[in-house]
């Protein structure tokens, strides 16, 4: 195992080995947990991508306009988007009463979920 800091230093990256993999750590997490300073620990997964055009832009301006979107997009869609999503338009676009659409960028948990979506 070795144990990596990520260039911002808000992150520490643990690569574990077969034998001692995240699931080990996790469960004798009071053993080494005095050694860092952290929030939470999370386990590092592969994420799918997928881009998804034509969202209106109006109701998602604003504040609360992120969760909204997320909490929609999850509503009427058998997924769970993993952390943040963006979107492919500047905010000064977004922001122009001309602008009616946009495109976002989201994560979701694996492949199989995203050719569910993409049905």
């Amino acid at each position: 195992m070795s144990i990596v800091r990520t260039k911002g230093k808000q992150n520490i990256l643990f690569i574990t080995t077969e034998e001692y993999n995240i699931d080990f750590l996790i469960k004798y997490k009071e053993i080494w947990c005095n050694c860092f300073t952290f929030k939470r620990e999370q386990k590092l997964e592969l994420w799918v991508q997928i881009v998804a055009y034509g969202v209106p832009t109006l109701p998602f301006l604003g504040e609360g306009g992120f969760k909204l979107l997320k909490e929609e997009i999850e509503t009427f869609n058998p997924i769970k988007i993993q952390g943040l999503f963006r979107w492919i338009l500047s905010s000064a676009k977004r922001h122009d009463p001309r602008t009616r659409f946009g495109s976002i960028v989201f994560a979701i948990e694996n492949k199989i979920k995203r050719q569910e979506i993409l049905k």
